[in-house]
């Protein structure tokens, strides 16, 4: 079976993964001893260079070893995965402020790395270093066998192309790119979205404000839903009830509502699409004397802990970074053990917790 000239990546790297999925699906046995240099370069149509090149980065790597004079062997005993957390982006202010969001997602990833006994580790990268090349820079060490990929930003085509073309594993965490197929574990953002807001027009809000981002997808599709929440119930779109948000901090949930309820119709109800937004339209309501329900209805997105906590509790989107962190690292270690073939996108639940913060509900 002749490797595809026309597929992305060097030819030596498709053959070494031609032959690690044949190790990890169980064709080629540990013990077995692989086809001679000559037989190998005659059933693929590709060089002596390129082969021995693809068995030494499998020597390397644990799964082959070799006998000289006798030949290439499937180890007895092939090495743990090694995987990768790479979180991209985020400036040193976020990762402190998220740092409980943080250890969930490296909780969940580092509970089935060591249910499957492969190896886990975490990396940071400073904001300022490009995307595309430290991820070409990791292709190039060949260390891990497969990347975890948590970015601030949208996962942009050109910053995965290194990994993609290399043929490594890798799945993205929270971020899809639209039309292109990507190993991702997401929300339905716009559903859940439409179900919140939906929810605080159950109870008779009219005049709903959206509070959130939209520099990223999930803003974006959170943003969406909204407005097709709003179609769906017949009530135009009103600009003036979306202020623009720089990020998702406290702070800006805070100013955000002072200005809406600035305006001479200040809205009835807030969707927070961020708890910690919601979290600052709760200071700014209680400075301005305002009662959350009787006053203003809010519900927020994420179901941090902190949420629960709040007086009233918040209503709000449950997503768990816990389930993220698994559901990815699951995925991953199914990526490189062949057990599925990419591209796949898993769609985690988002249920809505109703608590407090809109009132009695109208269908109860």
């Amino acid at each position: 079976m002749p490797i595809e000239r026309l597929a992305a990546g060097p030819l030596y790297l498709q053959l070494k993964s031609i032959l690690q999925r044949q190790i990890d699906t169980g064709e080629l046995q540990p013990g077995d001893m692989l086809p001679s240099l000559r037989e190998l370069c005659r059933q693929y149509e590709v060089s002596s260079i390129t082969v021995r090149r693809a068995l030494q980065e499998l020597v390397n790597e644990g799964r082959l070893q070799s006998q000289q004079g006798i030949g290439t062997f499937v180890t007895t005993r092939n090495r743990r995965p090694r995987l990768a957390l790479v979180i991209l982006g985020f400036i040193e202010r976020e990762w402190r402020r998220n740092s409980g969001i943080f250890g969930d997602l490296i909780a969940g990833a580092a509970t089935v790395a060591w249910e499957r006994e492969a190896l886990f580790s975490v990396t940071r990268v400073d904001p300022e270093r490009d995307v595309a090349g430290f991820l070409a820079s990791i292709v190039a060490e060949r260390f891990f066998d497969g990347l975890l990929v948590r970015v601030l930003s949208d996962a942009h085509p050109a910053d995965l192309q290194p990994v993609r073309e290399a043929g490594l594993p890798y799945v993205v965490i929270k971020r899809y790119t639209p039309g292109v197929p990507t190993n991702c574990v997401v929300v339905d953002d716009v559903r859940a979205a439409c179900e919140a807001t939906s929810h605080l027009l159950a109870h008779g809000c009219r005049r709903i404000a959206f509070v959130c981002p939209q520099g990223t997808i999930v803003g974006r599709d959170r943003h969406e839903g909204y407005r097709r929440a709003l179609a769906e119930h017949g009530l135009s779109y009103e600009p003036e009830l979306v202020p623009p948000v720089a990020d998702w901090f406290e702070e800006r949930g805070y100013a955000a509502l002072k200005a809406l309820l600035a305006l001479p119709q200040p809205p009835q109800a807030v969707f927070a699409a961020g708890d910690m937004l919601a979290i600052g339209a709760y200071r700014a309501a209680a400075e301005l004397g305002l009662r959350i329900p009787q006053d203003l209805a809010v519900v927020g997105y994420d179901d941090i802990p902190a949420a629960a906590t709040l007086q009233p509790p918040l209503t709000t989107v449950r997503t768990s970074y816990y389930d993220f962190g698994a559901r990815a690292t699951a995925l991953l270690l199914d990526l490189i053990a062949h057990r599925v073939a990419g591209p796949q996108r898993i769609i985690m639940d988002a249920p809505l917790v109703v608590r407090g913060s809109c009132g009695e509900h109208a269908g109860s």
